[in-house]
């Protein structure tokens, strides 16, 4: 270990629980569970892998997540901190992101937007994938991905691991705590699960995963003091509880918009499998993002009840990839629906994405443009007569649950304008189905011949461009 290492490794020594962490050799532990225990410094220094010597081994491959960019900074100011005192001859390349050592074993930062950016992946391989802040990914999904992406080339002396941190007041936390096994005291924990792994060459086994929770808080950190205490005291009840105490209990949703719904839906059976019907039209309706989120619901309808029967969204990504995905869903599809400023020409093209999207074969009706307060209600009077798939839709489900009202903190009230944050797309995208949608027809006889007997990307092109 002396050739990774600095002379003056003095540079930085972990606490008691970092310790436990680093030490740890579980498949998949988190640390942290509050504010102030180390957490970053901890993914940072584990991100090495010295425990297995992984920086001296030349084809070794790291990889360290946040939610998005500008996340990475604080991330990188660390590293930048650290890795040039304790790794000899470790270098940041800007431009690629990801600091080169002397063997030449890299670690790359990177960020995962909205679930469908795991793709920039799906060709890479990494021995070691950290997540900071895991609890800010609200579904599993990208977590469970990039699990896909650890492996070791072939006579490569290294093992796989991964390694994440979070406090237990995000989006994501109820996920996180199913998956480590963590009771709402935030005590630690220890969870063996069997799972589906696959193996380079496609292939799949099943494995034993061992996944650790070591509980840190702000006790077990000797360089942050009472100032910083007192700061997390002055925090709301339920804040305090989750960053102090490091509680794990259901989080309370103030401000919420659909909660009440989200959870009646729930105890009345509606939020469960609900199967795609083959006779029935697919319609889609879209919350078009311009540097921004894009969120579409999937839409069958039988009768009063409306079906959620899908659901995808992705960020950064530009008209003919939303093409891409309803060809590979191979949905026979009906109407599409955008909100009204999809009329509105752009200044580079001279086109409106209305326009854009018919060369596409996505012919869009435009939904009717009312108040978002008006749509609120009429989002509200929809609900009973939503069926949601609760696999296909789960992202949908707790983004609609976190939908919530500003605070307006002078007058001490909510107001009527909701949050603009990650809930927003798929709310919005929820709310020109309710003032815009109508029952689907049942294709013609010859369109469902389409259905049962086509193959290959032309049939399903023919299908995502029916009206």
């Amino acid at each position: 270990m002396a050739e990774a290492l600095a002379p003056d490794t003095a540079a930085w020594r972990p606490n008691a629980r970092q310790e436990e962490f680093l030490a740890a050799g579980e498949d998949e532990v988190l640390y942290g569970g509050a504010a102030g225990g180390g957490k970053t410094d901890a993914l940072v220094i584990d991100a090495l892998g010295l425990q297995q010597d992984a920086i001296l081994i030349p084809e070794y491959r790291g990889l360290l997540l946040r939610r998005t960019y500008d996340e990475l900074r604080e991330v990188l100011d660390r590293m930048a901190a650290v890795y040039p005192t304790v790794a000899l001859g470790a270098t940041y390349r800007s431009g690629d992101r990801y600091w080169q050592f002397q063997s030449g074993a890299r670690i790359e930062l990177g960020y995962l937007d909205a679930d469908a950016d795991v793709y920039r992946y799906q060709s890479r391989q990494f021995q070691w994938i950290g997540w900071e802040e895991l609890a800010q990914w609200p579904t599993p999904k990208p977590y469970a991905y990039l699990q896909t992406r650890l492996r070791v080339p072939k006579n490569v002396p290294l093992t796989c691991y991964t390694r994440a941190t979070c406090n237990p007041d995000g989006p994501g936390a109820r996920w996180i705590a199913n998956h480590w096994g963590i009771k709402p005291e935030g005590g630690p924990s220890l969870k063996v699960e069997r799972v589906d792994m696959e193996r380079e060459d496609g292939t799949k086994e099943q494995v034993v995963m061992r996944r650790r929770f070591v509980p840190a808080r702000l006790a077990d950190n000797p360089y942050l003091g009472s100032d910083y205490r007192a700061k997390l005291m002055k925090l709301d009840d339920q804040t305090r509880a989750a960053l102090l105490d490091g509680r794990w209990d259901e989080p309370r949703v103030d401000g919420a918009i659909y909660f009440t719904q989200v959870s009646q839906a729930r105890n009345e059976g509606r939020v469960t499998s609900v199967p795609y019907d083959p006779t029935l039209r697919v319609d889609t309706v879209w919350d078009l993002g311009i540097g921004d989120a894009t969120a579409i619901f999937f839409v069958q309808t039988v009768g009063r009840e409306v079906r959620l029967i899908d659901y995808y969204e992705a960020s950064g990504e530009g008209l003919p990839h939303y093409a891409q995905v309803l060809d590979k869903r191979g949905y026979l599809y009906g109407k599409h629906y955008a909100p009204h400023d999809i009329q509105v020409r752009e200044l580079g093209s001279g086109r409106s994405r209305i326009e854009t999207a018919a060369t596409l074969g996505i012919r869009f009706e435009v939904v009717p443009n009312i108040g978002v307060e008006e749509g609120i209600h009429a989002t509200r009077m929809l609900f009973p007569r939503l069926w949601i798939d609760e696999r296909k839709c789960e992202a949908a489900l707790l983004a609609l649950q976190r939908y919530r009202r500003s605070f307006n903190a002078r007058l001490g009230e909510f107001t009527e304008t909701p949050v603009h944050d990650w809930c927003s797309h798929c709310a919005d995208a929820l709310r020109y189905l309710a003032v815009s949608h109508k029952p689907a027809r049942p294709p013609a006889a010859e369109e469902r011949r389409v259905i049962t007997v086509g193959s290959g990307s032309s049939s399903a092109s023919h299908n995502w461009m029916a009206s």
